[in-house]
């Protein structure tokens, strides 16, 4: 096509022309070149993939609007779903920074040990159990995937220089089956999954 109004338009003649959703990577290219002041990142990709893939977006549909938002509004749907992660994630280790001991018996944070920095990245949490070795604990807001696993391992890997015996658990409301079967085969990680409960209390 060339001329893109939209990046709907951008995704359904790459998807068209590939006969397949393109890579991050390849579409995300296509997105700076034709829309510079786009704030696209990963999520757009995933949320289009999504759209796709349920039908919600048609590839042979024209323009217009994109189960039931216009395409101006797509940007704030997928940057409000963000904001609201990054929330639940931040208020999920505030929780979890006082409460650390129930995710496992014997967990006590150490001095700093909330967004501790290291050479591998940012750790949620780190922390000591009862036998006094580290344990680094990263949250998801959500289900955790194979990135997730990813990230724990390199910070369990960066803190083993300095450390005799490190471990991770990696908390999250649900995770992918791949997840779910590599750590069967990684003795130092171990997966929690953590349920919201709402309790509601008429006042009038």
């Amino acid at each position: 096509m060339g001329n893109y109004q939209t990046i709907k338009d951008l995704v359904i003649d790459s998807y068209v022309s590939l006969g397949c959703m393109p890579t991050y990577e390849s579409l995300t290219e296509k997105v700076r070149m034709y829309f510079p002041l786009s704030k696209w990142q990963k999520s757009h990709y995933s949320w289009y993939k999504s759209q796709i893939n349920t039908g919600k977006i048609s590839i042979s549909e024209g323009l217009g609007e994109v189960n039931g938002y216009s395409e101006m509004e797509v940007e704030e749907v997928v940057s409000d779903s963000i904001e609201f992660q990054i929330s639940l994630e931040k208020d999920l280790q505030n929780y979890l920074a006082q409460r650390v001991y129930e995710i496992e018996n014997g967990l006590s944070i150490i001095e700093g040990g909330v967004e501790y920095v290291s050479e591998a990245g940012r750790i949620d949490l780190l922390a000591k159990d009862s036998q006094g070795f580290i344990v680094v604990i990263e949250l998801k807001a959500g289900k955790a995937k194979d990135a997730a696993l990813g990230q724990i391992l390199g910070y369990i890997g960066c803190l083993s220089e300095n450390y005799e015996q490190v471990r991770g658990i990696l908390v999250a409301s649900d995770f992918d089956a791949r997840v779910i079967f590599a750590a069967k085969n990684l003795p130092n990680v171990k997966l929690v999954k953590y349920e919201l409960k709402f309790n509601l209390h008429e006042l009038k």
